[in-house]
């Protein structure tokens, strides 16, 4: 996140006065490109997390055999080709045998609605601004997701929320699975 942190600094370089918004447009949207894939790169990590715990148990010791053991999980795996979305997660995450959304759901019931809209909504920005599609931006912003600071954080809060419970319900459904704590 220090490189999120990089750009949410420069925002001091134009002050706090009015026309802030239009002079930060461009950072705004770097902001958000890469806050969006910073949280890619986050559930890439965890999902080669999982398959390293999977494969080591169920062959430990033999090198060899845990790299072919790896090649379905990762050549099957969207996040390599498609948006973080909850679908992608959804479906990557499924490969171990999971229900991604519905453990997070019932672990954390009052936010798992939250996170899952919220990273909708980023990703729908993400694509917006990727691939200069202003109706996509028109949509986050009309319902409450201007490309703003404001929004960027926001984003930001509901992620790392969102990184922590994938990361302890993957967990918990490896220790489930290979009988072990994975990590």
């Amino acid at each position: 996140m220090r490189r999120v942190d990089r750009l949410r600094t420069a925002h001091k370089v134009f002050g706090s006065g009015p026309g802030r918004r239009w002079e930060t447009e461009e950072l705004n949207h770097a902001l958000v490109l890469r806050l969006a894939s910073e949280f890619q790169g986050f559930a890439r990590d965890l999902h080669d997390e999982a398959i390293n715990a999977v494969v080591v148990a169920v062959v430990p010791g033999a090198p060899g055999m845990q790299a072919v053991l790896r090649i379905p999980y990762a050549a099957a795996r969207r996040l390599d080709r498609a948006n973080a979305d909850p679908g992608t997660l959804g479906k990557d995450f499924g490969l171990f045998g999971m229900q991604l959304w519905a453990d997070l759901e019932s672990r954390y019931p009052a936010r798992c609605v939250t996170w899952n809209r919220t990273l909708e909504i980023l990703n729908t920005a993400r694509n917006g601004i990727a691939h200069d599609d202003r109706s996509k931006l028109a949509r986050a912003r009309a319902i409450g997701w201007p490309m703003t600071l404001q929004s960027v954080s926001r984003w930001r809060s509901a992620l790392n929320g969102l990184a922590h419970g994938m990361d302890e319900t993957v967990k918990e459904h490896l220790e489930r699975m290979i009988g072990a704590s994975p990590w």
